[in-house]
Protein backbone atom coordinates (compact mmCIF):
# COMPACT_ATOMS: atom_id res chain seq x y z
CA UNK A 1 0.00 0.00 0.00
CA UNK A 2 2.85 2.15 0.36
CA UNK A 3 3.72 2.48 -3.37
CA UNK A 4 2.46 5.32 -4.71
CA UNK A 5 0.12 3.84 -7.24
CA UNK A 6 -1.69 2.01 -4.33
CA UNK A 7 -3.82 5.14 -2.71
CA UNK A 8 -6.11 7.76 -3.91
CA UNK A 9 -4.95 10.79 -5.24
CA UNK A 10 -6.86 14.11 -4.27
CA UNK A 11 -7.02 14.80 -8.09
CA UNK A 12 -9.09 11.56 -8.02
CA UNK A 13 -11.42 12.26 -5.22
CA UNK A 14 -12.05 15.64 -6.95
CA UNK A 15 -12.96 14.42 -9.96
CA UNK A 16 -15.22 12.07 -8.44
CA UNK A 17 -16.73 15.09 -7.04
CA UNK A 18 -16.87 17.20 -9.95
CA UNK A 19 -18.28 14.59 -12.25
CA UNK A 20 -20.88 13.79 -8.99
CA UNK A 21 -22.04 17.39 -9.16
CA UNK A 22 -22.35 17.61 -12.99
CA UNK A 23 -24.29 14.45 -13.13
CA UNK A 24 -26.62 15.76 -10.03
CA UNK A 25 -27.18 19.25 -11.99
CA UNK A 26 -28.09 17.41 -15.13
CA UNK A 27 -30.58 15.19 -12.49
CA UNK A 28 -32.26 18.47 -11.58
CA UNK A 29 -32.76 19.73 -14.51
CA UNK A 30 -34.36 16.58 -15.78
CA UNK A 31 -36.57 16.55 -12.71
CA UNK A 32 -38.57 19.56 -13.68
CA UNK A 33 -38.34 19.09 -17.54
CA UNK A 34 -41.75 17.35 -17.26
CA UNK A 35 -44.59 19.59 -15.99
CA UNK A 36 -47.01 17.14 -13.21
CA UNK A 37 -50.20 16.09 -14.50
CA UNK A 38 -52.94 19.29 -13.90
CA UNK A 39 -54.90 16.85 -11.56
CA UNK A 40 -51.07 16.55 -9.28
CA UNK A 41 -50.19 20.39 -9.65
CA UNK A 42 -50.18 22.57 -7.18
CA UNK A 43 -46.65 25.14 -6.75
CA UNK A 44 -46.98 26.54 -10.58
CA UNK A 45 -46.70 23.54 -13.02
CA UNK A 46 -45.20 20.72 -10.74
CA UNK A 47 -46.73 18.73 -7.55
CA UNK A 48 -45.33 19.07 -4.24
CA UNK A 49 -43.79 15.56 -4.06
CA UNK A 50 -42.10 16.80 -7.34
CA UNK A 51 -40.69 20.20 -5.50
CA UNK A 52 -39.43 17.87 -2.65
CA UNK A 53 -37.65 15.72 -4.91
CA UNK A 54 -35.73 18.63 -6.45
CA UNK A 55 -35.20 20.04 -3.53
CA UNK A 56 -33.63 16.84 -1.88
CA UNK A 57 -31.56 16.41 -5.03
CA UNK A 58 -30.46 20.17 -4.84
CA UNK A 59 -29.80 19.64 -0.82
CA UNK A 60 -27.02 16.82 -2.45
CA UNK A 61 -25.50 18.81 -4.89
CA UNK A 62 -24.70 21.46 -2.65
CA UNK A 63 -23.69 18.75 -0.17
CA UNK A 64 -21.44 17.70 -2.27
CA UNK A 65 -20.08 21.19 -3.52
CA UNK A 66 -19.24 21.81 0.40
CA UNK A 67 -17.12 18.28 0.45
CA UNK A 68 -15.71 19.92 -3.09
CA UNK A 69 -14.64 22.96 -1.48
CA UNK A 70 -13.61 21.45 1.75
CA UNK A 71 -10.96 19.14 0.37
CA UNK A 72 -9.60 21.59 -2.20
CA UNK A 73 -9.12 24.52 0.44
CA UNK A 74 -7.19 21.69 3.26
CA UNK A 75 -5.46 20.22 0.32
CA UNK A 76 -6.40 16.49 0.62
CA UNK A 77 -8.01 16.26 3.92
CA UNK A 78 -11.00 13.95 2.83
CA UNK A 79 -8.51 12.25 0.53
CA UNK A 80 -6.31 11.38 3.40
CA UNK A 81 -9.26 10.58 5.96
CA UNK A 82 -10.21 7.88 3.10
CA UNK A 83 -6.69 6.56 2.57
CA UNK A 84 -6.32 6.23 6.47
CA UNK A 85 -9.43 3.98 6.08
CA UNK A 86 -8.93 2.14 2.82
CA UNK A 87 -5.45 1.31 3.53
CA UNK A 88 -5.98 -2.32 4.58
CA UNK A 89 -6.27 -3.66 0.67
CA UNK A 90 -9.54 -5.61 1.83
CA UNK A 91 -11.68 -2.69 2.80
CA UNK A 92 -10.99 -1.12 -0.25
CA UNK A 93 -11.88 -4.00 -2.26
CA UNK A 94 -14.95 -4.27 -0.06
CA UNK A 95 -15.81 -1.16 -0.72
CA UNK A 96 -15.21 -1.77 -4.45
CA UNK A 97 -17.73 -4.11 -4.24
CA UNK A 98 -20.18 -1.73 -2.50
CA UNK A 99 -20.20 0.43 -5.48
CA UNK A 100 -20.84 -2.48 -8.20
CA UNK A 101 -23.91 -3.93 -6.05
CA UNK A 102 -24.70 -0.25 -5.76
CA UNK A 103 -24.74 0.40 -9.87
CA UNK A 104 -26.37 -2.85 -10.22
CA UNK A 105 -29.10 -2.01 -7.98
CA UNK A 106 -29.40 1.21 -9.33
CA UNK A 107 -29.55 -0.64 -13.16
CA UNK A 108 -32.40 -2.90 -11.86
CA UNK A 109 -34.19 0.29 -10.18
CA UNK A 110 -34.14 2.00 -13.49
CA UNK A 111 -35.32 -0.50 -15.21
CA UNK A 112 -38.72 -1.00 -13.09
CA UNK A 113 -39.25 2.81 -12.86
CA UNK A 114 -41.28 1.29 -16.00
CA UNK A 115 -43.59 -0.51 -14.02
CA UNK A 116 -43.70 -0.22 -9.87
CA UNK A 117 -40.82 2.59 -8.87
CA UNK A 118 -42.22 5.82 -9.69
CA UNK A 119 -40.99 7.88 -13.15
CA UNK A 120 -40.35 10.95 -11.37
CA UNK A 121 -37.42 9.01 -9.72
CA UNK A 122 -35.78 8.16 -12.99
CA UNK A 123 -33.54 11.06 -13.15
CA UNK A 124 -32.14 10.42 -9.34
CA UNK A 125 -31.72 6.89 -10.28
CA UNK A 126 -29.59 7.57 -13.24
CA UNK A 127 -27.52 9.53 -10.97
CA UNK A 128 -26.59 7.03 -8.31
CA UNK A 129 -25.88 4.88 -11.60
CA UNK A 130 -23.58 7.34 -12.75
CA UNK A 131 -21.75 7.89 -9.32
CA UNK A 132 -21.50 4.11 -8.25
CA UNK A 133 -19.95 3.42 -11.75
CA UNK A 134 -17.48 6.35 -11.28
CA UNK A 135 -16.47 5.67 -8.19
CA UNK A 136 -16.27 1.73 -8.68
CA UNK A 137 -13.78 3.07 -11.98
CA UNK A 138 -12.13 5.70 -9.60
CA UNK A 139 -11.20 2.97 -6.92
CA UNK A 140 -10.09 0.20 -9.25
CA UNK A 141 -7.63 2.65 -10.99
CA UNK A 142 -6.23 3.39 -7.72
CA UNK A 143 -6.23 0.12 -6.14
CA UNK A 144 -5.12 -2.27 -8.84
CA UNK A 145 -2.07 -3.17 -7.92
CA UNK A 146 -3.06 -3.55 -3.99
CA UNK A 147 -6.06 -5.97 -5.29
CA UNK A 148 -3.85 -8.03 -7.64
CA UNK A 149 -0.67 -8.12 -4.89
CA UNK A 150 -2.88 -9.00 -1.97
CA UNK A 151 -4.81 -11.41 -3.56
CA UNK A 152 -8.31 -10.29 -2.88
CA UNK A 153 -9.76 -12.02 -6.22
CA UNK A 154 -9.04 -14.95 -4.77
CA UNK A 155 -9.46 -14.34 -1.14
CA UNK A 156 -13.14 -13.68 -1.74
CA UNK A 157 -14.24 -15.40 -4.65
CA UNK A 158 -17.74 -16.66 -4.06
CA UNK A 159 -17.48 -20.36 -5.55
CA UNK A 160 -14.91 -22.96 -5.24
CA UNK A 161 -11.96 -23.07 -8.18
CA UNK A 162 -11.86 -26.06 -10.23
CA UNK A 163 -8.45 -26.19 -9.64
CA UNK A 164 -8.75 -26.71 -6.05
CA UNK A 165 -9.73 -30.16 -6.88
CA UNK A 166 -7.70 -32.82 -6.73
CA UNK A 167 -6.64 -35.30 -9.91
CA UNK A 168 -8.92 -38.18 -8.17
CA UNK A 169 -11.88 -35.68 -7.95
CA UNK A 170 -11.94 -34.21 -11.66
CA UNK A 171 -11.34 -37.86 -12.35
CA UNK A 172 -14.75 -38.35 -10.46
CA UNK A 173 -16.48 -34.67 -11.62
CA UNK A 174 -15.81 -36.11 -15.14
CA UNK A 175 -17.58 -39.65 -14.77
CA UNK A 176 -20.60 -37.56 -13.27
CA UNK A 177 -20.61 -35.47 -15.94
CA UNK A 178 -20.48 -38.42 -18.55
CA UNK A 179 -23.31 -40.47 -16.63
CA UNK A 180 -25.35 -36.95 -16.87
CA UNK A 181 -24.77 -36.74 -20.21
CA UNK A 182 -25.83 -40.40 -20.83
CA UNK A 183 -29.19 -39.96 -18.47
CA UNK A 184 -29.74 -36.81 -20.44
CA UNK A 185 -29.76 -38.83 -24.01
CA UNK A 186 -31.65 -42.56 -22.17
CA UNK A 187 -34.27 -39.47 -21.31
CA UNK A 188 -35.11 -38.21 -24.49
CA UNK A 189 -37.72 -40.59 -26.20
CA UNK A 190 -39.50 -40.00 -22.73
CA UNK A 191 -39.05 -35.97 -22.99
CA UNK A 192 -40.34 -35.55 -26.59
CA UNK A 193 -43.66 -37.33 -25.71
CA UNK A 194 -46.39 -34.88 -26.04
CA UNK A 195 -44.78 -32.48 -27.67
CA UNK A 196 -45.23 -33.96 -31.90
CA UNK A 197 -48.43 -31.09 -32.07
CA UNK A 198 -50.66 -29.29 -29.81
CA UNK A 199 -53.15 -32.15 -30.26
CA UNK A 200 -50.61 -34.66 -29.13
CA UNK A 201 -49.61 -32.10 -26.13
CA UNK A 202 -53.38 -31.26 -24.83
CA UNK A 203 -53.26 -35.63 -24.52
CA UNK A 204 -50.14 -35.66 -22.84
CA UNK A 205 -49.51 -32.63 -21.34
CA UNK A 206 -50.93 -32.56 -17.84
CA UNK A 207 -49.62 -30.31 -15.57
CA UNK A 208 -47.91 -29.07 -18.35
CA UNK A 209 -50.91 -28.14 -20.33
CA UNK A 210 -51.97 -25.65 -17.70
CA UNK A 211 -48.87 -23.75 -16.65
CA UNK A 212 -47.54 -23.37 -20.68
CA UNK A 213 -49.91 -20.46 -21.15
CA UNK A 214 -48.49 -18.75 -18.45
CA UNK A 215 -45.14 -19.01 -19.65
CA UNK A 216 -46.45 -17.68 -22.97
CA UNK A 217 -47.82 -14.73 -21.24
CA UNK A 218 -43.95 -14.35 -19.45
CA UNK A 219 -43.05 -14.56 -23.00
CA UNK A 220 -45.40 -12.00 -24.60
CA UNK A 221 -43.41 -8.72 -25.70
CA UNK A 222 -46.50 -6.66 -25.64
CA UNK A 223 -46.79 -3.26 -27.42
CA UNK A 224 -44.41 -1.45 -25.29
CA UNK A 225 -41.67 -1.32 -22.85
CA UNK A 226 -43.82 -1.20 -19.80
CA UNK A 227 -46.39 -3.54 -21.63
CA UNK A 228 -43.08 -6.37 -22.10
CA UNK A 229 -42.44 -5.49 -18.43
CA UNK A 230 -45.38 -6.07 -17.26
CA UNK A 231 -45.76 -9.62 -18.98
CA UNK A 232 -42.75 -10.58 -18.03
CA UNK A 233 -42.33 -10.13 -14.38
CA UNK A 234 -45.99 -9.82 -13.21
CA UNK A 235 -47.31 -13.73 -14.45
CA UNK A 236 -50.13 -13.73 -12.32
CA UNK A 237 -50.01 -17.09 -11.16
CA UNK A 238 -48.36 -18.07 -8.02
CA UNK A 239 -48.23 -21.35 -7.59
CA UNK A 240 -44.94 -21.83 -8.86
CA UNK A 241 -42.55 -18.79 -8.19
CA UNK A 242 -41.06 -16.73 -10.80
CA UNK A 243 -37.43 -18.61 -10.80
CA UNK A 244 -39.12 -21.15 -12.47
CA UNK A 245 -40.46 -19.11 -15.24
CA UNK A 246 -37.25 -16.86 -15.80
CA UNK A 247 -35.26 -19.69 -16.12
CA UNK A 248 -37.85 -21.44 -18.19
CA UNK A 249 -38.00 -18.40 -20.60
CA UNK A 250 -34.43 -17.73 -20.16
CA UNK A 251 -33.20 -21.39 -22.32
CA UNK A 252 -36.20 -21.15 -24.56
CA UNK A 253 -34.06 -17.83 -26.26
CA UNK A 254 -31.85 -20.24 -28.49
CA UNK A 255 -35.44 -21.04 -30.08
CA UNK A 256 -36.71 -18.01 -29.91
CA UNK A 257 -33.18 -16.60 -32.01
CA UNK A 258 -34.11 -19.66 -34.43
CA UNK A 259 -37.80 -19.79 -35.08
CA UNK A 260 -38.35 -16.18 -34.77
CA UNK A 261 -41.35 -14.25 -32.92
CA UNK A 262 -43.60 -17.38 -32.89
CA UNK A 263 -41.04 -19.19 -31.50
CA UNK A 264 -43.89 -20.35 -28.39
CA UNK A 265 -45.88 -22.13 -30.52
CA UNK A 266 -43.09 -24.38 -31.68
CA UNK A 267 -43.55 -26.74 -29.12
CA UNK A 268 -42.13 -29.54 -30.59
CA UNK A 269 -38.62 -27.43 -29.41
CA UNK A 270 -39.98 -26.04 -26.88
CA UNK A 271 -41.42 -28.54 -24.30
CA UNK A 272 -38.00 -30.77 -25.09
CA UNK A 273 -36.02 -28.31 -24.09
CA UNK A 274 -38.01 -27.25 -21.25
CA UNK A 275 -38.27 -30.51 -19.50
CA UNK A 276 -34.43 -31.36 -19.79
CA UNK A 277 -32.68 -27.48 -19.11
CA UNK A 278 -35.49 -26.80 -16.03
CA UNK A 279 -36.02 -30.19 -15.03
CA UNK A 280 -33.74 -32.85 -15.80
CA UNK A 281 -30.20 -30.75 -15.57
CA UNK A 282 -31.10 -28.68 -12.29
CA UNK A 283 -31.82 -31.98 -10.55
CA UNK A 284 -28.68 -33.84 -11.67
CA UNK A 285 -26.77 -30.52 -10.66
CA UNK A 286 -28.15 -30.88 -7.25
CA UNK A 287 -27.75 -34.50 -7.10
CA UNK A 288 -23.98 -33.75 -7.70
CA UNK A 289 -23.65 -31.29 -5.15
CA UNK A 290 -25.57 -34.23 -2.69
CA UNK A 291 -23.22 -36.80 -4.21
CA UNK A 292 -19.94 -34.01 -3.52
CA UNK A 293 -20.84 -33.30 -0.12
CA UNK A 294 -21.69 -37.37 1.05
CA UNK A 295 -18.49 -38.92 -1.06
CA UNK A 296 -16.18 -36.06 -1.63
CA UNK A 297 -15.54 -37.38 -4.97
CA UNK A 298 -12.24 -39.35 -3.23
CA UNK A 299 -13.40 -42.70 -5.25
CA UNK A 300 -15.00 -42.35 -8.43
CA UNK A 301 -16.59 -45.53 -8.21
CA UNK A 302 -18.65 -44.43 -4.89
CA UNK A 303 -19.25 -41.15 -6.52
CA UNK A 304 -20.93 -42.57 -9.56
CA UNK A 305 -23.17 -45.08 -7.96
CA UNK A 306 -24.44 -43.34 -5.22
CA UNK A 307 -25.31 -40.51 -7.99
CA UNK A 308 -26.81 -43.63 -9.89
CA UNK A 309 -28.87 -44.17 -6.98
CA UNK A 310 -30.17 -40.81 -6.54
CA UNK A 311 -31.28 -40.33 -10.47
CA UNK A 312 -32.60 -43.74 -10.84
CA UNK A 313 -35.23 -43.36 -7.89
CA UNK A 314 -38.86 -43.96 -9.61
CA UNK A 315 -39.50 -40.69 -7.59
CA UNK A 316 -36.76 -38.82 -9.65
CA UNK A 317 -37.32 -40.88 -13.12
CA UNK A 318 -40.88 -39.08 -12.75
CA UNK A 319 -40.05 -35.85 -12.52
CA UNK A 320 -37.17 -36.22 -15.43
CA UNK A 321 -39.41 -37.71 -18.03
CA UNK A 322 -41.99 -35.36 -19.50
CA UNK A 323 -42.51 -33.27 -16.61
CA UNK A 324 -41.53 -29.91 -16.92
CA UNK A 325 -42.21 -28.53 -13.08
CA UNK A 326 -39.73 -26.49 -10.83
CA UNK A 327 -38.68 -28.89 -8.59
CA UNK A 328 -36.13 -30.25 -10.15
CA UNK A 329 -34.61 -26.57 -9.43
CA UNK A 330 -35.68 -26.02 -6.25
CA UNK A 331 -33.92 -29.23 -5.43
CA UNK A 332 -30.67 -27.65 -7.08
CA UNK A 333 -31.31 -24.60 -4.71
CA UNK A 334 -31.95 -26.10 -1.38
CA UNK A 335 -29.15 -28.74 -2.18
CA UNK A 336 -26.60 -25.03 -2.94
CA UNK A 337 -27.70 -24.10 0.24
CA UNK A 338 -27.03 -27.11 2.24
CA UNK A 339 -23.45 -27.32 0.54
CA UNK A 340 -22.39 -23.59 0.61
CA UNK A 341 -23.81 -23.51 4.97
CA UNK A 342 -21.52 -26.53 5.41
CA UNK A 343 -18.97 -25.09 3.50
CA UNK A 344 -18.92 -22.13 6.20
CA UNK A 345 -18.27 -24.58 9.16
CA UNK A 346 -19.41 -21.89 11.36
CA UNK A 347 -17.11 -18.92 10.34
CA UNK A 348 -20.07 -16.84 9.14
CA UNK A 349 -18.62 -15.46 6.29
CA UNK A 350 -19.33 -15.63 2.58
CA UNK A 351 -20.72 -19.06 1.89
CA UNK A 352 -23.18 -18.04 4.95
CA UNK A 353 -24.52 -15.34 3.11
CA UNK A 354 -24.36 -17.32 -0.38
CA UNK A 355 -26.73 -19.82 1.88
CA UNK A 356 -28.69 -17.52 2.46
CA UNK A 357 -29.01 -16.46 -1.58
CA UNK A 358 -29.94 -19.83 -2.57
CA UNK A 359 -31.97 -20.41 0.42
CA UNK A 360 -34.27 -17.20 -0.81
CA UNK A 361 -33.76 -18.76 -4.52
CA UNK A 362 -35.86 -21.73 -3.13
CA UNK A 363 -38.67 -19.53 -0.80
CA UNK A 364 -39.16 -17.94 -4.29
CA UNK A 365 -39.33 -20.64 -6.22
CA UNK A 366 -41.32 -23.69 -3.90
CA UNK A 367 -41.52 -22.14 -0.44
CA UNK A 368 -38.73 -25.03 0.95
CA UNK A 369 -36.08 -22.42 1.90
CA UNK A 370 -38.01 -21.27 4.84
CA UNK A 371 -37.40 -24.90 6.22
CA UNK A 372 -34.10 -23.82 6.62
CA UNK A 373 -34.86 -21.53 9.66
CA UNK A 374 -33.43 -24.82 12.17
CA UNK A 375 -30.30 -25.30 10.17
CA UNK A 376 -29.32 -21.74 10.54
CA UNK A 377 -30.17 -21.08 13.83
CA UNK A 378 -28.56 -23.96 15.43
CA UNK A 379 -25.49 -22.49 13.37
CA UNK A 380 -25.57 -19.08 14.66
CA UNK A 381 -26.48 -20.97 18.64
CA UNK A 382 -23.05 -23.02 17.80
CA UNK A 383 -21.12 -19.81 17.30
CA UNK A 384 -22.82 -17.94 20.37
CA UNK A 385 -21.86 -20.94 22.64
CA UNK A 386 -18.35 -21.65 21.19
CA UNK A 387 -17.32 -18.03 21.93
CA UNK A 388 -17.05 -17.78 18.04
CA UNK A 389 -19.86 -14.95 18.23
CA UNK A 390 -20.45 -12.60 20.89
CA UNK A 391 -24.14 -12.41 21.57
CA UNK A 392 -24.71 -8.82 19.32
CA UNK A 393 -22.46 -11.15 16.69
CA UNK A 394 -25.00 -13.53 16.67
CA UNK A 395 -27.81 -11.05 16.06
CA UNK A 396 -26.69 -9.45 13.65
CA UNK A 397 -25.48 -12.28 11.59
CA UNK A 398 -28.66 -14.15 11.67
CA UNK A 399 -30.58 -10.40 11.04
CA UNK A 400 -28.09 -10.31 8.05
CA UNK A 401 -28.74 -13.23 6.73
CA UNK A 402 -32.62 -12.95 6.48
CA UNK A 403 -32.01 -9.94 5.18
CA UNK A 404 -29.90 -11.46 2.10
CA UNK A 405 -32.58 -13.80 1.79
CA UNK A 406 -35.93 -11.45 1.92
CA UNK A 407 -33.40 -9.25 -0.90
CA UNK A 408 -33.19 -12.76 -2.88
CA UNK A 409 -36.73 -13.32 -2.64
CA UNK A 410 -37.49 -9.86 -3.53
CA UNK A 411 -35.09 -9.36 -6.36
CA UNK A 412 -36.12 -12.60 -7.63
CA UNK A 413 -39.54 -11.95 -7.41
CA UNK A 414 -40.20 -8.34 -8.98
CA UNK A 415 -43.91 -8.69 -8.70
CA UNK A 416 -43.48 -8.54 -4.69
CA UNK A 417 -43.65 -4.78 -5.26
CA UNK A 418 -47.05 -4.43 -6.83
CA UNK A 419 -50.10 -4.66 -3.99
CA UNK A 420 -52.79 -6.42 -6.45
CA UNK A 421 -49.87 -9.37 -7.32
CA UNK A 422 -49.17 -9.78 -3.75
CA UNK A 423 -52.89 -10.20 -2.90
CA UNK A 424 -53.30 -12.89 -5.66
CA UNK A 425 -50.03 -14.62 -4.35
CA UNK A 426 -51.76 -14.59 -1.12
CA UNK A 427 -55.00 -16.28 -2.18
CA UNK A 428 -53.50 -17.98 -4.27
CA UNK A 429 -51.23 -19.80 -1.72
CA UNK A 430 -53.54 -19.52 1.21
CA UNK A 431 -55.76 -22.24 -1.54
CA UNK A 432 -52.41 -24.48 -2.08
CA UNK A 433 -52.01 -24.42 1.81
CA UNK A 434 -56.00 -25.56 2.40
CA UNK A 435 -55.28 -28.48 -0.60
CA UNK A 436 -51.88 -29.56 0.73
CA UNK A 437 -53.44 -29.94 4.03
CA UNK A 438 -56.79 -31.81 3.29
CA UNK A 439 -56.34 -33.00 -0.24
CA UNK A 440 -57.52 -31.83 -3.97
CA UNK A 441 -61.36 -31.90 -4.06
CA UNK A 442 -63.38 -31.32 -7.33
CA UNK A 443 -63.02 -33.97 -9.33
CA UNK A 444 -60.54 -35.66 -7.81
CA UNK A 445 -61.29 -39.40 -5.64
CA UNK A 446 -59.43 -40.66 -3.07
CA UNK A 447 -59.59 -44.07 -3.24
CA UNK A 448 -56.94 -45.33 -1.10
CA UNK A 449 -57.76 -42.63 1.91
CA UNK A 450 -54.37 -41.15 0.91
CA UNK A 451 -55.27 -37.66 1.40
CA UNK A 452 -54.58 -37.49 5.30
CA UNK A 453 -51.06 -36.81 6.99
CA UNK A 454 -48.99 -39.41 9.25
CA UNK A 455 -46.69 -41.57 9.17
CA UNK A 456 -48.68 -44.47 8.07
CA UNK A 457 -50.42 -42.77 4.96
CA UNK A 458 -46.81 -41.71 4.24
CA UNK A 459 -44.51 -44.55 4.33
CA UNK A 460 -46.11 -46.30 1.16
CA UNK A 461 -44.85 -43.24 -0.87
CA UNK A 462 -41.42 -43.39 -0.02
CA UNK A 463 -41.50 -47.19 -0.62
CA UNK A 464 -43.36 -46.67 -4.21
CA UNK A 465 -41.24 -43.56 -5.27
CA UNK A 466 -38.03 -43.74 -3.15
CA UNK A 467 -37.01 -46.37 -0.90
CA UNK A 468 -38.13 -49.47 0.82
CA UNK A 469 -38.28 -49.65 4.54
CA UNK A 470 -35.27 -51.41 5.05
CA UNK A 471 -33.23 -49.16 2.99
CA UNK A 472 -34.96 -45.99 4.77
CA UNK A 473 -34.30 -46.81 8.30
CA UNK A 474 -30.51 -47.86 7.45
CA UNK A 475 -30.18 -44.28 5.58
CA UNK A 476 -31.50 -42.66 8.44
CA UNK A 477 -29.27 -44.91 10.95
CA UNK A 478 -26.63 -43.82 8.91
CA UNK A 479 -27.39 -39.92 8.83
CA UNK A 480 -27.84 -39.90 12.96
CA UNK A 481 -24.52 -41.85 13.30
CA UNK A 482 -22.29 -39.89 10.69
CA UNK A 483 -23.28 -36.96 12.82
CA UNK A 484 -21.38 -37.54 15.92
CA UNK A 485 -18.78 -40.69 14.17
CA UNK A 486 -16.18 -39.51 11.67
CA UNK A 487 -14.51 -36.45 9.55
CA UNK A 488 -17.54 -34.59 8.00
CA UNK A 489 -19.28 -35.00 11.35
CA UNK A 490 -20.45 -31.37 10.51
CA UNK A 491 -21.52 -31.78 6.69
CA UNK A 492 -24.15 -34.58 8.11
CA UNK A 493 -25.77 -32.52 11.03
CA UNK A 494 -26.44 -29.68 8.55
CA UNK A 495 -28.31 -32.34 6.33
CA UNK A 496 -30.09 -33.93 9.52
CA UNK A 497 -30.98 -30.35 10.20
CA UNK A 498 -32.70 -29.66 7.32
CA UNK A 499 -34.05 -33.24 6.96
CA UNK A 500 -35.48 -32.98 10.21
CA UNK A 501 -37.56 -30.01 9.51
CA UNK A 502 -38.43 -31.01 6.02
CA UNK A 503 -39.84 -34.53 6.90
CA UNK A 504 -41.74 -33.09 10.21
CA UNK A 505 -43.69 -30.91 7.67
CA UNK A 506 -43.96 -33.25 5.04
CA UNK A 507 -45.19 -36.59 7.34
CA UNK A 508 -47.15 -34.48 9.39
CA UNK A 509 -49.00 -31.82 7.75
CA UNK A 510 -48.79 -32.45 3.91
CA UNK A 511 -51.66 -34.84 3.19
CA UNK A 512 -51.30 -34.59 -0.66
CA UNK A 513 -48.83 -37.19 -1.90
CA UNK A 514 -47.02 -35.77 -4.89
CA UNK A 515 -44.00 -37.58 -5.65
CA UNK A 516 -41.99 -34.36 -6.48
CA UNK A 517 -42.23 -32.36 -2.68
CA UNK A 518 -40.92 -35.42 -1.67
CA UNK A 519 -37.81 -34.94 -3.36
CA UNK A 520 -36.30 -32.26 -1.18
CA UNK A 521 -36.43 -34.48 1.83
CA UNK A 522 -35.26 -38.00 0.41
CA UNK A 523 -32.61 -37.14 -1.97
CA UNK A 524 -30.77 -35.60 0.33
CA UNK A 525 -31.16 -38.35 2.72
CA UNK A 526 -30.53 -41.65 -0.21
CA UNK A 527 -26.87 -39.73 -1.11
CA UNK A 528 -26.08 -41.01 2.69
CA UNK A 529 -26.05 -44.70 1.44
CA UNK A 530 -22.70 -45.15 1.80
CA UNK A 531 -22.16 -42.63 4.73
CA UNK A 532 -22.04 -45.27 7.22
CA UNK A 533 -18.78 -47.06 5.90
CA UNK A 534 -17.04 -43.80 4.98
CA UNK A 535 -17.80 -42.52 8.74
CA UNK A 536 -16.33 -45.73 10.21
CA UNK A 537 -12.92 -45.37 7.81
CA UNK A 538 -10.92 -44.56 10.99
CA UNK A 539 -12.11 -47.17 13.48
CA UNK A 540 -9.26 -49.52 14.16
CA UNK A 541 -11.77 -52.33 13.41
CA UNK A 542 -10.96 -53.93 10.45
CA UNK A 543 -13.73 -55.99 10.60
CA UNK A 544 -16.12 -53.02 11.60
CA UNK A 545 -14.80 -51.23 8.40
CA UNK A 546 -15.46 -54.38 6.30
CA UNK A 547 -18.43 -55.25 7.53
CA UNK A 548 -20.10 -51.62 7.09
CA UNK A 549 -19.00 -51.69 2.99
CA UNK A 550 -20.55 -54.78 2.79
CA UNK A 551 -23.37 -53.59 4.80
CA UNK A 552 -23.84 -50.70 2.57
CA UNK A 553 -22.93 -52.35 -0.70
CA UNK A 554 -25.68 -54.96 -0.25
CA UNK A 555 -28.48 -52.58 0.67
CA UNK A 556 -27.46 -50.59 -1.93
CA UNK A 557 -27.61 -53.19 -4.59
CA UNK A 558 -30.78 -54.72 -3.14
CA UNK A 559 -32.54 -51.13 -3.72
CA UNK A 560 -31.02 -50.55 -7.06
CA UNK A 561 -32.41 -53.71 -8.40
CA UNK A 562 -35.96 -52.72 -6.34
CA UNK A 563 -35.76 -49.42 -8.12
CA UNK A 564 -34.61 -50.71 -11.55
CA UNK A 565 -37.63 -53.27 -11.50
CA UNK A 566 -40.26 -50.16 -10.80
CA UNK A 567 -38.79 -48.11 -13.32
CA UNK A 568 -38.17 -50.01 -16.22
CA UNK A 569 -41.85 -50.04 -17.62
CA UNK A 570 -41.19 -46.50 -18.10
CA UNK A 571 -38.93 -46.85 -20.80
CA UNK A 572 -41.43 -49.13 -22.66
Amino acid sequence: MGQKADHLKSVQVQLFLVLSILAGMAALFFTFATPSDAQNARLGAYSFSRWLLGLATAALILCLALILIWERRTNGELTARLNGYLHPGDRAYIVFLAFCFGLFASLWAFKFSWLFIPKNLRPQILWAAFVFFTGAVILFAAFRKSFKAGNVFEKYRLFPKFSDLSGTQKKTLLVLCLIGIAYIIILLPSNLKGSKDWDDFRHYGGDEYVIYPILQNVANTGHSYSEWLYHHYIHEDYHYGYPFYALSWLVLQPIHLFAGPNYMQRIDLTLPTLRTMVSVVPMMLGCMILVYMTTRFTNPLVSAAAFVFLLTAPGSLQNNQGFWHPDGLNLFFVCAGLYFLQRDRLRFGRNFYLCAFFVGLSAATRLFGFFFFLAVFVCLLCGFLSKRLSFTQTVGKGLLFILVMFGTILWSSPFLFRADARQNMSAILSEKSEEMSTGYGGDFTDLKNDYRPGWNAWYPAFEDHFTEMFCFFYLLASLMIACFVGREQWTYRVIGLWWIVVAVYIIWFVAVKSTQYLLPMMLPLMSCIFTLPRALREVEQKWLRIGAWCLSSGIFAAQLVINLIKIAPRFR
